[in-house]
C-alpha cells in the first residue's frame, strides 16, 4: 500500500461486507463505505488534480466520506477544526487557497461569510452525486494528502502538508509497534481535524478494523456504553481525559477499560501515579502513548510496561532517527530535539521563513528533552517557554509538573513576567479541581520546598478555565 486510498481499497477486497464505520445511528460495510466514497468523489474530481478542498466537519461520517473522496479525487484535503474563530478561518482559507468548501448546515453560514471568489461552497448534502466525471485518479505518494495547520500556541499557526508517503510510513509503524489489527474494534471520541485522532482512523482502516466514532470524549457515560454494547478492544484519549475520569467518573469506567487490550494517549506528561493507576486498571490491556508533532507524527512510542519508565514518551520508531542539539549546537543526550525520518514532512505550506526549521532532512522541533541510559526519550519543556531569571534558564515545565502532583491541581501554566531587578519572575497560573479546597499558600510553601528558590513563582493565581487554540492546547502568550 503506497497512498491513504489502497488502505480503503485493500479492506474492501479482504472485508466487503465488515462493518467498517460506526457513527451516529449510522453503520458502513466497506463495500458501502467505498461506493459512498467513490460517488462522492466524482464531483471533486471536476477539479485539477492537487487541487485544496476545505473541510468544515465534526466527527462524522460525512466527513469521513467527504475526506476520502477528496484524496480518491488526487485532490488535497484542508482540515478545519469546528471551533476556529471567524479571523482563523478567513486566514486558513487565504493561505490554503482551496476550489471548493464543504462542510454541514450546521456550519453552512460560516462559510457563506468567507467572500473569496471563485470558490465553491457547499452543504455535504447538496453536492452532486456521480457527476460526469470519465478521468481515473490515481494519486502518487509524493503527492500531499492533506494539509493541517499547527496550533499556534506560542506563534503564528503554519500549513503543515502531509504527504500519502508520510502517512503510509506511520500508519505502519502505529500498527505493529501497537499490535492493530483487523479483529480490533476501536472507540475513537478524538476529533479528526487533529494528528491524533486523524492517525488513529488511518490505522483503523489501513488494518480492516471497525472504527466507532464519537462526536467527543465529554459524554463519559456514553464512551463507557459504548465500549461494552460494541466489544471493543482500543480506545483513543488525551490525557486530561484520562486524568477527568481518574477524578470524576473512575468507578463508572472501571469495568469498561479492564475489557481494553490497549488504551493509547498522546504527548503531554502524565503524573506517575496516572500512568500506575492506568496499568492497574488495564489488567491484561497495554497503556501507551507517543510523541510527535503533526510535521513528524508518532516519532517515538512508548508502551508502559516497565517501572520507573512512567514519564518516558519512549524509545524512535523504526525508520526514526532522534538527536538531542544544545545551544551551541552540539549533539548529546540533553538538548532541543530533532527529527529525521519518513514520518518527516520536506516543507511547510507556502512558508520559506518555517523552512528554516528542516536542516537536512532534520526538524528542529522546539522541544527540550533528554535521554536516560537505556536510550528513552524524555520530555522537558519547549525553548519558546524558557524564562530567564538573573541569567537562570528556568523551564516552566517542570514547575508545572511538580505543582499537579498536589491533589486539586487540574492543570497550571507558568509563565516569565517583568520583574525590574531580576527581569524575570515566575507567575504561576492554576486550575483547581472542582472539589479543590486548595490555598495559593499552600502552593508557594510547597514550591519552596521542592524547588530552587529562583523558580518558586512570585505570583500564584487561580483561573477557571485557560485560554485555548482551536486544537485544544493552552495560549501561553496569552497569559501574563
Amino acid at each position: 500500500m503506497n497512498v491513504i486510498t489502497d488502505f480503503l481499497q485493500n479492506s474492501v477486497n479482504k472485508y466487503p461486507d465488515k462493518i467498517a464505520l460506526v457513527s451516529s445511528n449510522q453503520k458502513y460495510t466497506y463495500k458501502e463505505l467505498f461506493e459512498s466514497v467513490k460517488s462522492f468523489s466524482s464531483y471533486i474530481a471536476k477539479f485539477p488534480k492537487n487541487s485544496v478542498v476545505s473541510l468544515l466537519f465534526e466527527n462524522s461520517a460525512d466527513f469521513i466520506i467527504s475526506y476520502l473522496a477528496t484524496l480518491h479525487a488526487s485532490c488535497i484535503a484542508h482540515i478545519l477544526p469546528i471551533i476556529i474563530s471567524d479571523e482563523n478561518l478567513l486566514k486558513q482559507i487565504e493561505s490554503a487557497e482551496p476550489k471548493m468548501i464543504i462542510t454541514t448546515k450546521q456550519f453552512i453560514k460560516r462559510i457563506e461569510k468567507i467572500e473569496k471568489k471563485n470558490i465553491e461552497k457547499f452543504d455535504v448534502n447538496e453536492i452532486p452525486i456521480d457527476y460526469n466525471s470519465n478521468e481515473k485518479r490515481n494519486p502518487l505518494p509524493e503527492n500531499i494528502s492533506y494539509l493541517l495547520y499547527t496550533s499556534g500556541t506560542t506563534t503564528v499557526p503554519k500549513g503543515v502538508p502531509v504527504t500519502h508517503q508520510n502517512c503510509v510510513f506511520t500508519t505502519k509503524n502505529i500498527t505493529k509497534i501497537l499490535n492493530y489489527n483487523e479483529t480490533d474494534v476501536n472507540i475513537l471520541p478524538l476529533p479528526l481535524y487533529h494528528s491524533f485522532g486523524l492517525g488513529c482512523f488511518h490505522t483503523s482502516l489501513f488494518t480492516g478494523a471497525t472504527l466507532v466514532l464519537h462526536k467527543n470524549a465529554t459524554n463519559i457515560s456514553e464512551l463507557s456504553c459504548s465500549i461494552k454494547n460494541n466489544s471493543a478492544s482500543t480506545l483513543a484519549l488525551v490525557p486530561a481525559s484520562l486524568t477527568k475520569i481518574l477524578h470524576e467518573s473512575k468507578d463508572e469506567m472501571l469495568n469498561s477499560l479492564s475489557r481494553l487490550r490497549l488504551l493509547i494517549t498522546n504527548t503531554t506528561s502524565l503524573q506517575t501515579n496516572i500512568v500506575k493507576e492506568y496499568r492497574k486498571i488495564l489488567k491484561n490491556g497495554n497503556f501507551a502513548t507517543y510523541y510527535g508533532l503533526t510535521e513528524a507524527s508518532r516519532s517515538t512510542f512508548m508502551i508502559f510496561d516497565k517501572d520507573g519508565k512512567e514519564n518516558s514518551v519512549g524509545l524512535p520508531s523504526p525508520g526514526v532517527e532522534l538527536k538531542l542539539v544544545d545551544s551551541k549546537n552540539n549533539s548529546g543526550d540533553k538538548g532541543e530535539i530533532w527529527i529525521r525520518g519518513r514520518n518527516v514532512i520536506k516543507k511547510y505550506w507556502k512558508n520559506p521563513e518555517a523552512d528554516k526549521n528542516i536542516v537536512d532532512g532534520w526538524l528542529k522541533t522546539g522541544d527540550l528533552g533528554y535521554r536516560d541510559s537505556d536510550g528513552y526519550l524524555y520530555l522537558t519543556g519547549r525553548v519558546d517557554n524558557v524564562i530567564n531569571i538573573s541569567g537562570e534558564k528556568v523551564i516552566p515545565e517542570e514547575i508545572e509538573r511538580m505543582v499537579k502532583s498536589l491533589s486539586g491541581i487540574e492543570e497550571t501554566i507558568a509563565v516569565g513576567i517583568d520583574h525590574e531587578i531580576y527581569g524575570k519572575v515566575v507567575k504561576l497560573f492554576v486550575k483547581k479541581t472542582s472539589d479543590s479546597k486548595i490555598k495559593k499558600s499552600e502552593i508557594v510553601t510547597y514550591c519552596i520546598k521542592n524547588l530552587e528558590r529562583y523558580k518558586v513563582p512570585a505570583i500564584v493565581e487561580f483561573v477557571d478555565e485557560f485560554p485555548r487554540t482551536e486544537y485544544g492546547k493552552i495560549k501561553r502568550f496569552m497569559l501574563q
